[in-house]
């Protein structure tokens, strides 16, 4: 019965956070970024603009999960880059947005705290640390 609740129980909290929106806005990345990515090579066409996803990850230490809307937008300005990310994470506690100064390197940005976003076979994915990689979907050109 614990199992059937503790079940239940999740679900009512992933479906309440599935209302939420990781959607960056056009007035969001309109200014001048304060930030600039490293570009080891140019970014694959396909990581230009906006894009989404809803990560989940599993809280070991708290033994819960943890559900995490993920946006980013990419944009040129002159000849550089600049990332503009969205990310709330323990239930929206903790939110990590703004322009970001991560590495390009063609098919991938990637972080040094563990993100990294990439293309395979047309798509676009998020991955965090060891966790398995999920998909995004554009939300804007």
């Amino acid at each position: 019965m614990r199992t059937v609740t503790a079940a239940i129980a999740l679900f009512l909290i992933l479906s309440s956070c599935a209302t939420q929106s990781a959607r960056i806005e056009p007035e969001d990345v309109s200014g001048e970024p304060d930030k600039f990515c490293t570009v080891i090579n140019e970014p694959d066409p396909i990581l230009m603009g906006g894009w989404e996803c809803d990560f989940t990850r599993f809280l070991m230490k708290k033994g819960e999960y943890d559900y995490n809307p993920i946006a980013y937008w990419l944009v040129k300005r002159g000849d550089r880059y600049a990332l503009y990310f969205y990310r709330t994470a323990h239930q929206g506690q903790k939110s990590y947005t703004g322009w970001k100064a991560w590495t390009i390197d063609g098919s991938q940005i990637y972080s040094d705290t563990g993100v990294r976003i990439f293309t395979e076979d047309g798509r676009v994915y998020f991955s965090f640390q060891n966790y398995s990689p999920v998909q995004m979907t554009r939300f804007a050109d």
